[in-house]
């Protein structure tokens, strides 16, 4: 009898029953394709997240890949990249040390045991090392991320090491009016819906990249900068005057009078409000500056980063960990890029981590 009804109901909305079917054949072609057509993830590990942005999933092993590497990654339990999937307890009876920073902290290209956190968690085994660093953060997730494993995880450590880029003032201003989401359950759950359609839809896949690579479209930067979603790094979408300025913006006064002063008034500002945090919970702060190859082939020494972080500490009694000396010497550029760094990229090769394992061993105290 239901039956008869149904195919009543059918008939009489023929034109109904043919849209249906229609949509419903293009959704089992879309997620058919998904599968043949759209290349695997090698981001599959990183997530959007409500409180600073953009994290690392907890507990996972994945492929990345960077320039023609690919390499594997482990997560464990709080999402940091580590040497397996474990379980770290928010307490421990032994010294622990946490590193926050960005791609170079994170070791882009790198496993854990070349990274330089690795090196030095196998040179201490008496002490924790933790690696909270992911690919362009800046100050402003740094205060954010470790705000929200102090307060919400209760995670206890002892030493903050924190590594400013030369990028870090730029992306300030990318991220600046992002604000955490951690309680609009809508937009966690659009995230969540965007996320599973990117692998799961062709079409949704092929829309998406056609707008994530238009890179002056304002709609695509505001989404980016405001939803949380962290597919790319969003300084790929600004102007291509804002790219450009990344790595030389320290060396160049017009560039820093445009976008570097900003970004460190902006960097200062939530710096401030770490090294606060770090004071109400009984921790030990580092700071950790870098030069990039575009500095060291200018060998400016004391650059406007420099300059900046060095008043920045000495005015906050902070101990800061000055590394430009170790690359910016009587060694020729090109010794330095070849040994140190990863050809054609800004990031630090096998040596350049054990390299800067050994430089940090002597600031590491039992």
């Amino acid at each position: 009898m239901n039956s008869n009804k149904s195919a009543r109901w059918f008939e009489r909305h023929s034109t109904a029953t043919f849209v249906i079917a229609v949509i419903f054949a293009i959704i089992i072609v879309d997620f058919i394709s998904a599968v043949f057509f759209i290349p695997e993830d090698y981001n599959s590990f990183r997530i959007p997240h409500p409180y600073y942005h953009h994290d690392l999933l907890p507990n996972r092993q994945a492929k990345n890949i960077w320039g023609d590497r690919i390499y594997d990654v482990y997560t464990n339990s709080l999402g940091f990249k580590d040497e397996m999937v474990r379980n770290i307890p928010y307490e421990s009876n032994n010294k622990r040390i946490l590193f926050i920073g960005d791609s170079f902290t994170e070791a882009l290209g790198m496993t854990w045991e070349e990274s330089f956190t690795g090196i030095l968690d196998e040179k201490f085994p008496d002490i924790e090392i933790l690696n909270a660093g992911v690919v362009s953060y800046s100050p402003k997730f740094y205060y954010l991320k470790t705000k929200y494993l102090i307060e919400n995880k209760k995670l206890k450590f002892d030493e903050l090491f924190v590594f400013i880029d030369n990028s870090d003032p730029l992306n300030e201003i990318t991220y600046k009016s992002f604000e955490t989401y951690e309680n609009n359950n809508l937009k966690k759950f659009v995230n969540q819906l965007k996320r599973f359609l990117y692998r799961r839809s062709y079409l949704y896949y092929s829309v998406s990249n056609i707008i994530l690579r238009s890179k002056r479209n304002p709609a695509t930067q505001q989404w980016n900068r405001k939803s949380g979603m962290a597919l790319i790094d969003e300084t790929d979408l600004e102007s291509n005057d804002f790219i450009s300025a990344t790595p030389v913006w320290s060396l160049n006064r017009p560039l820093y009078n445009k976008w570097g002063k900003e970004g460190l008034k902006l960097s200062e500002k939530n710096m401030d409000k770490l090294i606060e945090l770090c004071k109400q919970n009984n921790i030990e702060i580092k700071i950790v500056i870098y030069p990039w190859p575009s500095i060291i082939r200018k060998k400016d020494i004391n650059n406007i980063q420099v300059q900046f972080w060095s008043k920045f500490c000495s005015d906050r009694n902070v101990d800061l960990i000055n590394l430009y000396p170790y690359f910016i010497n009587e060694q020729p550029y090109n010794d330095i890029l070849k040994k140190y760094f990863i050809p054609g990229d800004v990031h630090w090769n096998q040596d350049g981590n054990k390299y800067i394992a050994q430089i940090l061993q002597k600031y590491i105290v039992r």
